[in-house]
C-alpha cells in the first residue's frame, strides 16, 4: 500500500528528482488489437482539439525497488497514451510521492500516479484534478487491520479461521472481522476493542506516512481515548516487519494494510495466521491512483481519463506490473476528503 503525503511537508521540502523513462521502448507489450479499435477516433479527437493541446507531457510516478523494472514496465502506458493522443507522453520517475506532487505544481509534469493523500494535496496546492483510483482486490479502499498476539486480551470472542480470496489463504479473525468465506475486510469493524489497550503496552507502529500502518490507527485510538504517548511504541518500516514484530513478541499489537499476513511466505512463517489475529479493522481509506494538471486543457484531460480508465482491457499485464492493480475507476470525491482529512490531522509530522 502506498504511503500519504502530508500537505505542510509537500511544499516546504519536496525535491525533484525526475529521470525520463523511455517512450521509444517495444510497444508489442500494448495488445494492438485492442488499442486499434480506438486508435482512429482518438486520434482524431487530438486532431480537433487543434493549438489547444501540447505538443508533449509529462506522466510522473514513483520508483518501485528497481527503478530500471519501472522504466520498463511504464513505456507501454506512456507508448499508448502517446499513439491515442497524438502527442508524445514521456514518462518519469520521481524521488517520492511529495515529489510527484511539486511536479504537477511546478509544471514538470502533467500527469501523476500517487497515493490518495498527494490526490488530495495537489488539488488543494495547484488546483489539479483527481480523476481515478486504484483497483486492488476489487476494491478502490482498504482498512487498517488491528492485529494481536494476545486473542484472549483483545477478543470478545473465540478467533475464527477464514479465507483471504485473493490468495486463498486461512488466518484467524476475531470480534466479526470475519468468518469463513466472508472475509472483504470493509471496516469499521470492532474499533472499540483498541480501548483495551492500556498504558505501557508496546504497540508497532509503522511510518508516520503510512495510512494503514500509523495515521488511521492514530485517528482510531484517539476516537477510543487511547493516548498514544502512553503506550511503548515500537516503530518499524514495512508492513512485514510490523507482522513479524508481534509474530515475534516484540509488540503486543500492530497495524497494517488489509490483510497484509498475505505478504509473508508461508513456507518460512507457516503459523503466522495462526499467532498474528485480527482484531478490528478501521474506517476505509482510498488507494492512490491518477491526478491531472489544471493547465491541461479540460477536453485533453477528459481524454487521458477515458484511455487511462480503459488500459486495463488493453494491456492489463502492464497495469499489474507498475502498482500491483487490476484496473483504474473514477476518483470519488468523498473518499479523497478522507485522505484531506488525514492529510490535515498529520501536516507537519
Amino acid at each position: 500500500m502506498r504511503t500519504t503525503l502530508t500537505a505542510a511537508g509537500v511544499a516546504a521540502t519536496a525535491l525533484i528528482a525526475l529521470a525520463g523513462c523511455s517512450a521509444d521502448s517495444d510497444a508489442d507489450a500494448t495488445d494492438e488489437s485492442s488499442a486499434g479499435a480506438t486508435t482512429e477516433a482518438t486520434a482524431d479527437a487530438g486532431a480537433a482539439a487543434g493549438a489547444d493541446w501540447p505538443e508533449e507531457i509529462t506522466l510522473a510516478l514513483i520508483p518501485n525497488e528497481n527503478v530500471t523494472d519501472l522504466v520498463t514496465t511504464v513505456a507501454p502506458l506512456t507508448d499508448y497514451l502517446s499513439e491515442q493522443l497524438g502527442i508524445t507522453v514521456e514518462g518519469v520517475v520521481t524521488q517520492d510521492y511529495q515529489a510527484a506532487v511539486e511536479a504537477i505544481g511546478s509544471g514538470q509534469a502533467q500527469i501523476a500516479i500517487a497515493d490518495a493523500g498527494s490526490l488530495a494535496a495537489a488539488e488543494d496546492m495547484y488546483g489539479a484534478h483527481a480523476v481515478l483510483q486504484d483497483v486492488r482486490f476489487g476494491a478502490s479502499q482498504y482498512a487498517s487491520m488491528f492485529f494481536t498476539n494476545n486473542p484472549d486480551k483483545y477478543c470478545d470472542d473465540e478467533p475464527v479461521m477464514a479465507t483471504y480470496g485473493a490468495t486463498g489463504q486461512e488466518f484467524l479473525y476475531c470480534n466479526g472481522t470475519a468468518e469463513g468465506e466472508d472475509n472483504s475486510g470493509v471496516g469499521p469493524v470492532a474499533v472499540d476493542a483498541l480501548s483495551k489497550i492500556e498504558p505501557g503496552t508496546t504497540v508497532a507502529f509503522g511510518n508516520t506516512t503510512s495510512p494503514a500502518g500509523y495515521q488511521l490507527p492514530v485517528l482510531a485510538l484517539e476516537e477510543q481515548g487511547v493516548n498514544i504517548d502512553d503506550l511503548q511504541q515500537v516503530p518499524v518500516t514495512g508492513n512485514d516487519t510490523l507482522l513479524m514484530a508481534v509474530y515475534n513478541g516484540d509488540a503486543e499489537v500492530g497495524f497494517a494494510y488489509w490483510d497484509a499476513r498475505s505478504s509473508i511466505d508461508a513456507a518460512e512463517v507457516a503459523d503466522l495466521g495462526e499467532k498474528v489475529v485480527v482484531f478490528g479493522l478501521s474506517e476505509m481509506y482510498p488507494n492512490g491512483g491518477v491526478v491531472l494538471s489544471d493547465e491541461l486543457p479540460e477536453d485533453l484531460r477528459t481524454e487521458i481519463t477515458t484511455l487511462m480508465d480503459g488500459f486495463s482491457e488493453v494491456d492489463p499485464e502492464t497495469l499489474q506490473e507498475i502498482f500491483d492493480q487490476t484496473d483504474w475507476v473514477p476518483a470519488d470525491a468523498a473518499a479523497i476528503d478522507l485522505a484531506r482529512e488525514v492529510n490535515s490531522r498529520f501536516s507537519g509530522q
